[in-house]
This record gives C-alpha cells, sequence and structure tokens, in this order.
C-alpha cells in the first residue's frame, strides 16, 4: 500500500500526502503512520513514477516476436540487430549490448559492445536493465536513416511487457523506449523485438551476456542513476519484514498454554465434526473465555472468581480437574490416558512444548472433555 502510494504521480493527492503522514505527533498517530514507519528504512523518495496508463487506447504497439528466430533480412537497407542481457551478482545490477551492423551498401559487418553497471541490487532486477539497456542503446541509434533494427534478448518478460505495456514497475523505461522508436520511424526505420530462447545458441547475445557480467564486478563502479524500482522495493521490505510466526508476547495467554501451535490444520481437524454446541464448549475452554467465574470476575460480570467449590479460583484447569463437584463427570475423561492426566493441552486437543514435530491431537480425549463440560452444565447461558 505504501509503496503504491509513493508510485503515484506527483498530481495525486495521495502522494502529496505521504509527508504529511510522517510528521504526526507522538500521540494519536493514524494507521497510515505504522505503514510508513514499516519501510522507513528505504528511500521511498527515489522511487520510481507509475502513471495510470503507459500508452493511449489507440496507439501502435511495438512489433514483438516470442517465436522462432529469423534470418536477419538481406533486402536494400541498413540492418542492425541488438543483443541485450542483464546480469544481477555482487549486489549490483548491469546490462550488456552487443551490436552488429551492416550499413546499406556495405556488405561488411561492424560490431561493437558496451556494458552498463546500472544500480545495486536493492533498487533494480535483471528486467528493469534489460529495459534500461534498450532505451540506452535506441538512443545511441537516433541518427540511423532506413534501417531495420532488431532487438534480441532472452528475458521473455521483457518482451511481453513491450508488446503490452501497462501499469506496472519498469513503466518509465517502456515510455523511453516507445518515446525512442517512434523517433527512428520518423527517419524511415523499422524496430522490431525478438525473444530468444536459453536452448537456442546466439554468439550475439553470449557476447552481451559477457559484457553484463563484467558490469557486475565487485569492483564496479555506477555508471547511470535510475529510479528505484517499486517491485524490487516491495519484495526487500517484504524480506526484510519481522516473521509473524508467533502470537505477540501479550495475547493469547491462555491459548498458548493450551496449544503452543499456531491455528492451522488441526484446529479444522478439532472443530469440523462437532456439533454446534460441542464447538461452542470446545471454544471456551480452549480460548479461555468461559462462563466461569475466573473469566467473568475479570470482565466485571461476576462478584468473585472463587469456584463454588471454595476451594481455588475457577479456571479451565481448575473446572475440568480439579473442582471437587465434577468428580464423577470427569470419569471417563481421565480414562483416556494413563502419562498426560492432569494436561491441559492433551484433553483440548494443543500441542504441549514437549511435543515432537509429527505431533496431533487425540481427537478421542478432546470429545470426552467436551462431554464431560457438557454434562456439568456449568458452561450454558443462564
Amino acid at each position: 500500500m505504501w509503496t503504491d502510494m509513493y508510485t503515484l504521480p506527483e498530481t495525486n493527492p495521495l502522494r502529496r500526502g505521504t509527508d504529511r503522514i510522517r510528521k504526526f505527533r507522538r500521540y494519536h498517530r493514524s494507521p497510515l503512520y505504522q505503514v510508513a514507519d514499516a519501510l522507513r528504512h528505504i528511500d521511498m523518495e527515489t522511487l520510481e513514477t507509475i502513471n495510470p496508463f503507459t500508452l493511449a487506447p489507440w496507439d501502435e504497439r511495438v512489433q514483438t516476436d516470442v517465436g522462432v528466430q529469423h534470418e536477419a533480412q538481406t533486402e536494400a537497407g541498413g540492418y542492425m540487430q541488438v543483443a541485450v542481457s542483464s546480469s544481477a551478482r555482487n549486489e549490483l545490477v548491469g546490462s550488456g549490448v552487443a551490436i552488429e551492423k551492416r550499413p546499406p551498401r556495405n556488405r561488411k559487418l561492424k560490431h561493437k559492445a558496451l556494458s552498463t553497471t546500472l544500480a545495486a541490487r536493492v533498487e533494480q532486477n535483471p528486467f528493469s536493465a534489460e529495459l534500461a539497456a534498450m532505451a540506452h542503446v535506441l538512443n545511441t541509434v537516433t541518427g540511423l536513416k532506413g534501417y531495420t533494427i532488431t532487438l534480441l534478448t532472452r528475458n521473455k518478460a521483457a518482451v511481453l511487457t513491450l508488446r503490452n505495456p501497462r501499469q506496472q514497475s519498469g513503466q518509465e523505461f517502456v515510455c523511453r523506449i516507445y518515446k525512442l522508436i517512434k523517433r527512428l520511424q520518423r527517419n524511415g526505420n523499422h524496430v522490431q523485438f525478438r525473444w530468444i530462447s536459453t536452448s537456442e545458441d546466439n554468439k550475439l547475445l553470449g557476447l552481451a551476456k559477457e559484457q553484463a557480467r563484467a558490469a557486475t564486478q565487485e569492483d564496479a563502479l555506477l555508471q547511470e542513476r535510475a529510479p528505484r524500482m517499486k517491485s524490487t522495493t516491495l519484495n526487500l521490505a517484504r524480506s526484510q519484514a519481522a516473521p509473524r510466526d508467533t502470537l505477540p508476547a501479550g495475547v493469547g495467554k491462555h491459548a498458548k498454554r493450551v496449544d503452543a501451535a499456531l491455528p492451522g490444520k488441526h484446529t479444522r481437524l478439532l472443530y469440523d465434526r462437532l456439533s454446534w454446541k460441542e464447538a461452542t464448549v470446545l471454544a471456551q475452554l480452549r480460548t479461555g473465555m468461559a462462563r466461569l467465574n475466573g473469566y467473568l470476575y475479570r470482565i466485571n460480570a461476576a462478584d468473585t472468581d472463587q469456584c463454588a467449590c471454595g476451594q481455588a479460583k475457577e479456571t479451565v484447569e481448575h473446572f475440568l480437574f480439579r473442582c471437587r463437584k465434577w468428580t464423577t463427570h470427569r470419569t471417563d475423561m481421565l480414562q483416556h490416558t494413563d502419562t498426560h492426566r492432569g494436561n491441559l493441552s492433551f484433553y483440548l486437543g494443543g500441542k504441549s512444548p514437549s511435543d515432537n514435530e509429527k505431533w496431533a491431537p487425540h481427537l478421542d480425549a478432546v470429545r470426552a472433555s467436551i462431554r464431560s463440560a457438557i454434562a456439568t452444565g456449568r458452561l450454558e447461558a443462564t
């Protein structure tokens, strides 16, 4: 959500409000402030801008080919093949370009190769590097006239994006490519893009890959300053987010005692085969929010937290295992085990800290606990 807001154009009121969200007072902060605070370690000001649309519906799309590679044209006029490739290593992203040029009325081929270290890996990705390389090489050949220019790449996503551009990361490079293509077309040039499968051998693409790897050597220096990609920023934020594989410390103390595992398949296994009444009783016992004085007193619904037996506080554990009033009701329940008597997790289908990974709830014991609780009538509404 926060990255979406920062990629909006400056004319959008939501984008203009991002700075004010960060300046809220210490107290009474809005939920949006917490969203902004989660990404405070990332420089969002350098994030790319994504407009509502890349091209107007009536604008012509470029010619792309994701099928079999065709032979180079030999008709009159110049012909140029440009292979682009990208590399992401050593915390850098770079691109390589290899050019094969055949001028008109000249059968001699000319070759050229170049490389560019685009940005840090936390800002760019191979997909955006390919688009940036295409835009760069088209900008260098805008003075050509009467050429057929074919750009080759092994990045299928880049070719498909150029065929049907939309509201997405890398939009700025796509817009730049289309503007350059229009300039080339006005000079009588024809531009097309072609995807080459990795299973096909292509010397020009191999040379471009070597250039791209040279751009990402350990001692390489950044040569361009490109906007930070939204997709890369979002993936980085997700990877750095604190894992939520446990409940917060102050939430569900009783539920944690009953079940050390987070709700999952075993929870559905417990409830799916129960009637509404049985499921209600089990939910009370597993959450601790039961019609027992220990909980009722805490929510000011009872005058005391003591059990009617007068021996202790009426908790779920006391109710199931120790209260003298229900001794006869728990006889069947206690017969399901000799080693786990008094174990709240075992009788309520939860995982104990001592259980291994192959643990599974003992459904017969759980049903016996439910029958015992129902027989007392203690958890029913009065």
